[in-house]
């Protein structure tokens, strides 16, 4: 406890690292709009920045749907959801508190919103389903949300195809995957992803603009971001973490297969094999103000060229801490170069010693990369560098010292997670205390 502490503090040195400006050739961020949080008045319910009229809603009990049955709910909820696809007067289906038990997917339909009382409080249930609990395919949610659930299915929880503008907002992921393809400007903030099985919490592949913030992972087995083909997507102020230290060639952020134009900033990423690995020719993602804090492997892995990686804090990474290099055939199913990577101001320190061969802070092994005021600390013995010399690579104003001035205490970790929480409150039974303020119809 006192060395997370003492790493607490040590955050805050970021801001005293000098600053530079932003060069040309630096890869682009996206531009990106705020959700605002949930609140509650007597006749709407106000969800991200939409609001959902309850008069534009019906009561799925009223189309059969029956709480805490052992019989399968999957017709009633068809018909619920079916009548407000057909009905231009009505835009949600609103689920009471209660478990509700399904044999067969659901399938989301266009325009249509699905609300519960809260995580915890409306369980939506997958029985011996060996299929993804909730689909879609080639919908326009038209903003339409789903809030206020939890989706349980083993290994399979949600699945989207071609799917745009639908948005998760407090929804509990527990058991399976959130499998995106094909989709666009999708958002999933304030959700709580628990103990999901599989490559990732969540695994998507070829999407564009979707937004993933303010969301817990917690006890992923493998991984918790993979974002496979995603372009111009924000992924920010995630607490994604492990109870135990995962032994695994995933990340907790993963960018693989030309994943392009993607920021990533402020999460708190902890107990993974990797912290962030960027692999398989994706190139121009920038990559700041995170925290890894424990992984097997990396902190930072980077196989890719073309990428900016700033301002991020690396904490007791088993290997290298931040390590440049390329991807070759012998050693990868997907090859790709490395080169002309920025690594910039990121602070590097651990709370004990792994010495080893590849207890290395920095460690490029590629051409053209620009390395500049990175802050590694020594006092455990981690070497400071192993970057390839004579192959055009920018080295300067970097540091090597004891103490990584813990005087400067606190904070980093503290607010991203403080900030997690404004949008993902649990009480002491695990049930969400924001979304259940919402109430019934």
């Amino acid at each position: 406890m006192r060395d997370r502490i003492l790493f607490f503090g040590m955050v805050l040195t970021l801001g005293l690292l000098p600053v530079e400006d932003a060069r040309s050739d630096d890869p682009p961020v996206p531009r990106i709009e705020t959700l605002g949080p949930s609140e509650r008045t007597s006749s709407t319910w106000v969800v991200g920045d939409h609001v959902l009229e309850k008069s534009r809603s019906i009561n799925a009990t009223d189309f059969g749907l029956s709480a805490d049955s052992d019989s399968d709910q999957s017709v009633a909820l068809a018909k619920a959801i079916s009548h407000v696809a057909n009905s231009p007067s009505i835009d949600t289906v609103y689920i009471p508190s209660g478990t509700y038990r399904f044999s067969r997917p659901i399938q989301l339909r266009s325009g249509v919103s699905l609300i519960g009382d809260g995580i915890g409080k409306t369980i939506l249930e997958g029985r011996r389903l060996r299929s993804y609990l909730l689909n879609a395919r080639r919908i326009d949610g038209s903003k339409a949300f789903v809030t206020g659930l939890t989706l349980r299915n083993r290994y399979r929880t949600v699945a989207m195809y071609d799917v745009s503008n639908l948005h998760f907002h407090h929804v509990e992921f527990a058991g399976g995957i959130v499998r995106l393809e094909g989709c666009s400007d999708m958002s999933l903030e304030g959700n709580l992803f628990r103990d999901n099985l599989g490559k990732s919490g969540y695994a998507s592949d070829n999407c564009d603009r979707i937004r993933i913030v303010h969301n817990r992972f917690d006890s992923i087995e493998n991984g918790s971001i993979n974002l496979s083909r995603h372009r111009h997507c924000y992924v920010a102020w995630n607490e994604i973490t492990a109870e135990i230290l995962l032994d695994s060639g995933y990340a907790g952020i993963r960018l693989p297969n030309d994943a392009m134009n993607n920021l990533v900033e402020h999460n708190f990423i902890e107990n993974h094999g990797r912290g962030i690995f960027v692999l398989s020719s994706s190139e121009n993602n920038v990559i700041r103000k995170n925290v890894v804090l424990g992984s097997t492997k990396q902190g930072v892995l980077i196989q890719s060229s073309a990428n900016r990686l700033e301002s991020n804090v690396i904490v007791d990474a088993g290997e290298q801490s931040i390590y440049v290099v390329d991807a070759v055939a012998s050693s990868s199913p997907t090859p790709s170069i490395a080169d002309h990577n920025h690594l910039l101001r990121n602070v590097i320190y651990d709370t004990r010693s792994q010495r080893g061969d590849r207890f290395i802070a920095l460690k490029v092994s590629t051409e053209g990369n620009t390395v500049v005021g990175n802050v590694v600390s020594s006092q455990h013995g981690r070497e400071f560098k192993a970057i390839r010399p004579d192959v055009g690579n920018v080295e300067r104003d970097n540091e090597y010292r004891r103490d990584v001035d813990q005087d400067q205490v606190r904070s980093l970790v503290q607010s991203i997670k403080e900030r997690v929480a404004e949008y993902l409150e649990l009480d002491e039974s695990g049930q969400s205390s924001v979304l259940g303020s919402l109430g019934g119809r």
